[in-house]
């Protein structure tokens, strides 16, 4: 059994510290070259390649594929990761997206700012990336260029997601320690660090966010 079914289907005898099975990775095409690209990249993190190594993009790929493969794979993981905690964040107990510095307010882009519950927010959040990812005019699936909106849509996707680790590890850590998930999910977040500062796809803002969680990782 992997790592992430072990996790998946842990539940205690009370039933309390169960993990919601609702993990739906993005995939990639068989036989597409982001499919080839992730298999090499999680061929390097299985065998120990050093984290910060395997965030580089290989010899000979396109880079802006490579930025794709990762970014899909770290919204996937975050999604893992909420959902080790998603049974724990209700509407009572998350009532704001809370980080340890900020309150977030939703938005679009369409309309006003306007405070979530964290659960109502995430919702929102994994929507709004998922409409990016599958929207070819942003993120190609044939052999057409890049377009020139692609990375500025990357850093809004990784400011987001980073959001929600700002939640788990200030709402949700005695939830992830006593789960055992502690290990995966730094993991996690190290590998958007690693990516994000590599191809100066996180800002200053962002990354005081989690200075205090990224300083002990």
């Amino acid at each position: 059994m992997t790592l992430f079914s072990s996790l998946l289907s842990r539940v205690s005898k009370d039933g309390k510290e169960s993990i919601r099975g609702n993990y739906k990775p993005k995939k990639h095409p068989r036989g597409s070259s982001r499919h080839t690209m992730r298999k090499s990249l999680k061929k390097n993190l299985a065998g120990g390649t050093v984290l910060k190594e395997s965030v580089k993009c290989p010899d000979g790929e396109d880079e802006n594929e490579w930025i794709a493969v990762n970014t899909i794979e770290i919204f996937n993981t975050m999604n893992m990761c909420y959902s080790f905690i998603q049974g724990f964040c209700t509407e009572a107990s998350c009532p704001q997206m809370t980080g340890a510095k900020a309150t977030y307010l939703w938005t679009d882009g369409k309309g006003k700012p306007q405070e979530l519950s964290a659960p109502q927010y995430i919702d929102n959040l994994v929507n709004w990336i998922s409409d990016q990812i599958d929207n070819p005019e942003i993120f190609p699936v044939d052999d057409s260029d890049f377009p020139k909106n692609y990375r500025p849509a990357v850093i809004k996707i990784i400011s987001r997601v980073l959001r929600v680790y700002a939640h788990i590890y200030h709402a949700h850590w005695d939830h992830i320690q006593k789960l055992d998930c502690y290990q995966h999910t730094n993991t996690s977040l190290k590998h958007l660090q690693y990516f994000a500062e590599h191809f100066c796809l996180i800002g200053e803002k962002d990354l005081a966010v989690m200075k205090h969680v990224f300083d002990t990782l």
